[in-house]
């Protein structure tokens, strides 16, 4: 089928990474994006005992939690030598590897897979580069997404690791923008590096971006980016861009599980990581990208000092 256009917006987001050592066409051996995905995981778990997921980022830790509350034995491989290390700073993830690990998650971080080892055409063990061994009923991917960009750059457009875009989310081509998980575009809350941010926020601003400009009133792209995941009964919350960040203040104590770090460029605010604390999240939206004088600083962390106050001593 041929369709011609006179604009094209491609929202076509992306697919999710395989295993691709020996073993990764093995059956048992599931990534984890679409409502699909998740279904044929689901049928797969009452005969499954031992699972081992590959990453730990956001999904791989949010599998591993639903996982270990079913009563699995589950095991986290993680190539870096912390969890959630593209999202998240040091104190975030060590946070949540002791809250994973307390409810029986087993987590073994600088791990390289090597291959899978299967019987009878379906997984049976994960081999890791150093030589030791992950046994598992059911194996499950969570090592990021591959942008849908193939037919938008093989047509020309600029890009890699996903399409080009500029600040009203067109491409480098005629009429053709991009939205969504697929984009690289400048952000200036990650310092104006071309990233791409995958979320839910970031493809439903970037699509209300689009219909602006295609009715006349087009304005540059600058929502600021915001997450969430959800661990247990650990509730994240994220504002900004913490990735490239030189400092770090923790406001409260981990220990408490309610605490929130923010994240510093220099100077400024560049993103914070609040867990179970929605009023920090709430109010520190007006504290991204505010210079923080050094009389401020005890004040960030004192979690008595509402951040609003804060804000205000920023102004000041």
């Amino acid at each position: 089928m041929r369709l011609g256009y006179r604009t094209l917006i491609w929202a076509a987001g992306g697919k999710p990474r395989r295993l691709s050592c020996p073993g990764g066409e093995l059956a048992g051996v599931h990534a984890i994006r679409t409502r699909a995905d998740a279904a044929a995981l689901r049928d797969e778990l009452s005969a499954a005992g031992q699972v081992a997921i590959v990453g730990g980022g956001y999904i791989g830790l949010e599998t591993a939690a639903v996982l270990a509350a079913m009563g699995k034995a589950v095991t986290v491989i993680e190539a870096q030598d912390r969890v959630m290390a593209r999202v998240a700073g040091e104190p975030v993830s060590r946070f949540y590897q002791s809250e994973h690990q307390s409810r029986g998650v087993a987590i073994r971080l600088g791990a390289a897979v090597r291959s899978l080892d299967g019987a009878a055409g379906r997984v049976t063990a994960i081999q890791l580069a150093d030589g030791s061994e992950v046994a598992a009923d059911v194996a499950i991917a969570a090592v990021g997404m591959e942008a849908a960009d193939g037919p938008v750059l093989r047509a020309g457009a600029e890009g890699g690791r996903g399409i080009e875009v500029d600040s009203f989310c067109r491409t480098t081509l005629p009429d053709i923008f991009a939205i969504g998980d697929c984009v690289l575009q400048a952000n200036p809350f990650a310092q104006g590096r071309m990233v791409r941010v995958e979320s839910v926020q970031n493809a439903a601003d970037q699509a209300i971006n689009v219909a602006k400009t295609l009715t006349g009133g087009p304005e540059p792209y600058r929502p600021l980016p915001w997450f969430w995941s959800n661990h247990y009964d650990l509730r994240l919350q994220t504002l900004g861009i913490s990735g490239g960040h030189d400092g770090c203040l923790v406001r409260g104590e981990p220990q408490s599980r309610r605490f929130t770090a923010v994240y510093l460029h220099g100077d400024t605010v560049s993103a914070l990581d609040c867990v179970n604390s929605t009023k920090d999240f709430v109010q520190g939206r007006g504290l991204i990208g505010k210079a923080v004088p050094r009389s401020a600083r005890d004040a960030i962390t004192d979690p008595t000092v509402p951040l609003r106050d804060v804000i205000s001593a920023c102004a000041a």
